[in-house]
């Protein structure tokens, strides 16, 4: 599995899992029900900013959080010994180079177990089931679950004396919007979302477009060929991005509606596909136009037929208000090897790795020393798909997908729901 593939998507899981949309898991539950109206995952306190579950504000880039710190729920101790492992890892499939994981073992005398999940979702109910006790040290969550995450005591606070390399990082992931201080989380890779295509296929490409969001919906002539993302936050973005409407964390009904209208559309247009497979579909022809994450595209090269050359890739995003993101990693709580788990935190954002890291997986490590000309002219990404590099000043200008209320969720998700009923 590819490492941003996401095959169900958050309706598909609530169904299969018997709830209705925008029931609350059984953790999200708990949290809300804490007592007061504060804790609600609807409420918006008196300066009219929205709170997430545990009482928690929801992060915003115009509104950073500092997540709190619970008396029961503290950092390690500074100077501890290392732990004699194994150290157990819960990542999305394919998400690590294997070579850095054999370079830490062998580094710190420990195994390294991993478990892997293929979607937040369902790591999100994994975890869940045992609080404090789940038999993972590390996880890779994403920026709408940390909130939830931290007033669930789910993970620990990081002890940054441990974290020597965090000098590495871009300053503003040192200190990000959705995780002030760093307290409990570290960055990992960054991307953006925008459009993959089939250079040798297509008459026009996004770019020749006055909007290239149009593309989509003036491809007739390559109906069957043009696809979106399985991923109703990443599909409904896209189209208020088109409109120009930036806010890709609207809780508006009609313009959610819209969006979701919008892509009805492209059925009939040009029977639009939705899937995440734009890594091999774009290369294969399968596909020759694809909403896709960069990451995607920069390693999409390795699955080109034999004797197709790299050039007949290409991707695009827009230069400012393109929609970006990044993962991170934690430290889970009542992790059996705490001051290992640092280590490995730290051991991830050395620069060295970082490099090993982007050419085994094309999603960019947000670190200073991965330079964005070096990685063009090392052949870590090819030249012609050097729009798929993520720069500090790229991420500062994107829009970012962020936690909703659990209304503002249902919302989303009505709306995906109803397109893909047709």
């Amino acid at each position: 599995m590819h490492p941003r593939e996401r095959p169900t998507t958050r309706r598909q899981f609530l169904i299969r899992a018997g709830m209705t949309v925008g029931a609350l898991s059984g953790a999200d539950a708990l949290l809300s029900a804490c007592g007061s109206a504060a804790t609600s995952a609807t409420t918006t306190n008196a300066s009219g900013v929205l709170m997430g579950p545990g009482g928690i504000p929801l992060a915003r880039r115009d509104h950073p959080v500092t997540l709190p710190i619970y008396s029961d729920n503290e950092a390690i101790g500074s100077g501890m010994n290392l732990e004699k492992g194994p150290l157990n890892l819960f990542n999305w499939s394919a998400y690590i180079n294997p070579a850095v994981v054999r370079k830490f073992e062998n580094e710190f005398g420990v195994k390294v177990s991993i478990t892997t999940f293929e979607n937040e979702q369902e790591a999100w109910q994994k975890l869940t089931r045992s609080v404090g006790n789940t038999g993972f040290d590390i996880w890779w969550p994403t920026v709408d679950y940390i909130s939830r995450a931290v007033a669930l005591k789910l993970i620990q606070p990081i002890n940054h004396s441990y974290l020597g390399n965090l000098k590495n990082v871009w300053p503003s992931l040192q200190n990000p919007y959705y995780d002030q201080h760093s307290r409990y989380t570290v960055p990992y890779t960054v991307y953006t979302t925008g459009i993959g295509y089939r250079t040798d296929k297509l008459k026009k490409a996004p770019g020749d477009y006055a909007n290239p969001y149009d593309i989509f919906w003036d491809s007739h002539q390559y109906a069957g060929k043009v696809a979106i993302l399985d991923d109703d936050r990443e599909a409904i973005a896209m189209t208020l991005l088109r409109r120009h409407l930036y806010d890709v964390n609207t809780e508006d009904s009609k313009l959610i509606n819209r969006g979701g209208t919008d892509l009805s559309q492209l059925t009939s247009l040009v029977n639009v596909k939705v899937n995440v497979n734009d890594y091999t579909d774009i290369p294969s022809g399968a596909t020759y136009i694809s909403q896709a994450w960069s990451g995607d595209m920069a390693g999409a090269w390795n699955y080109l037929p034999k004797g197709v050359p790299e050039t007949v890739l290409g991707y695009w995003r827009p230069d400012d208000h393109a929609e970006t993101q990044n993962d991170m990693i934690s430290i889970l709580r009542g992790a059996k090897n705490p001051v290992l788990a640092h280590a490995f935190l730290n051991f991830i954002l050395d620069n060295k790795i970082g490099f090993e890291n982007l050419y085994w997986n094309g999603y960019m490590p947000p670190l200073t020393a991965v330079d964005p000309d070096t990685v063009i002219a090392k052949g870590y990404i090819p030249k012609n798909l050097a729009s798929t590099v993520v720069r500090e000043s790229d991420f500062k200008k994107g829009v970012t997908i962020d936690a909703l209320t659990a209304d503002g969720q249902a919302l989303w998700q009505d709306a995906w729901s109803s397109f893909k009923a047709g």
